[in-house]
């Protein structure tokens, strides 16, 4: 493709006060993106209907310089241009009417024909969490899924790990531009999704840094990627609700695993199935028995029981079935435990859950 042209489309989005939408009526009256740039103030004032005084506001010149660079840097390290209009560009974002003008995306991960699944949540992750994670992502190995994140501290970082151990393909969405990796304890993971044929992906130009508006702007495009996104737990306020609310903006499915009701500072994702603003996430079928996506049987690894979980499981069988209550006073564990281990029992599709938090072993 012409050089200029693609200098164009990565300018387009470095325009100041230029969204996707007034981009669209920009193009649509001038024909072509060459206009935007090379017609004189007067002509575009003639051709657009806007005052000259606000299109010197869009500083064509300043977008232009920073698109040159932008460009350059990303031909010598093989990243790719993705425009709103081109392609390429990710269909479900397309569909999104604040979606970024312009991608830059690293590495050689393919997002066409993909099932494609957020999962997110705080930074201050439980170990309980990251146990669900894993067992949750050992499921979609094999399935045709990429597994999105943001590469921030706490679940963020476990998600792309365990990707990586998995064998489950992932895309970090980052918060800044592409020549720099932020929390830098993450520049060893990014290099490793890319070398498992992941990618990186940001709207900002390579040399943009984190700020506090680029990481809730970020979270818009791991919303609008996704077809659902998951929240593993999150406190009322935070990035991962954030991107829950957006994900239910754009008519996104939205799922989250319920957390221990006595852990205060962690009800988002209790708050979000309490709204019917998400839907409970209590095993891997739940995913796939929502998305109506088919799950191939796979062998399935041995999965080892902690004495904790243990000690619920034998509780549990010498009922038909039992009460949550009854299983703290038998078994002594701690409330603010119990639920977390129940659930992580589910996910590894030892127990089911009925109405009233009652509990059964699977045959």
């Amino acid at each position: 493709m012409d050089k200029q042209i693609q200098v164009y489309k990565i300018a387009s989005g470095l325009l100041h006060g230029i969204g996707k939408k007034k981009l669209e009526l920009l193009l649509k009256k001038t024909n072509n993106i060459r206009s935007i740039f090379e017609s004189s103030f007067s002509n575009l004032e003639r051709d657009v209907g806007v005052p000259i005084k606000t299109i010197k506001k869009l500083n064509r010149g300043e977008a232009l310089r920073l698109a040159n660079l932008n460009y350059e840097f990303n031909v010598s390290h093989n990243i790719r241009s993705l425009f709103f209009k081109d392609e390429s560009y990710p269909y479900q974002l397309k569909e999104c009417k604040d979606a970024p003008i312009q991608l830059n995306l690293l590495g050689g991960i393919s997002l066409e024909n993909r099932k494609i699944v957020a999962i997110v949540g705080t930074r201050k992750c439980a170990p309980n969490s990251r146990h669900l994670v894993d067992e949750l992502i050992t499921q979609l190995h094999g399935h045709n899924i990429v597994v999105v994140s943001g590469l921030a501290f706490g679940i963020d970082t476990h998600v792309h790990q365990s990707c990586l151990d998995h064998k489950v393909e992932t895309l970090a969405v980052l918060g800044h531009g592409l020549q720099m990796i932020y929390p830098r304890q993450n520049r060893l993971l990014a290099k490793n999704i890319l070398k498992a044929g992941g990618g990186l992906l940001s709207e900002y130009h390579c040399k943009q840094t984190p700020n506090k508006y680029s990481f809730p702007q970020r979270n818009r495009i791991i919303a609008g990627l996704a077809d659902v996104t998951i929240v593993i737990e999150s406190p009322l306020k935070g990035g991962a609700m954030i991107t829950a609310e957006l994900a239910n903006s754009y008519s996104r499915e939205v799922m989250a695993i319920p957390n221990s009701i006595m852990n205060e500072s962690l009800q988002g994702g209790n708050h979000l199935i309490k709204k019917n603003e998400a839907h409970m996430l209590t095993n891997a079928m739940d995913l796939f028995e929502l998305m109506n996506w088919t799950k191939t049987p796979t062998s399935q690894k041995p999965c080892f029981l902690s004495n904790d979980e243990k000690s619920l499981m034998e509780t549990i069988q010498k009922s038909s079935e039992i009460h949550i209550d009854d299983l703290y006073d038998k078994t002594g564990i701690a409330l603010s435990k119990i639920q977390a281990l129940l659930t992580q029992l589910e996910l590894k599709n030892h127990i089911f859950s009925s109405p009233g938090m009652y509990y059964t072993v699977k045959a």
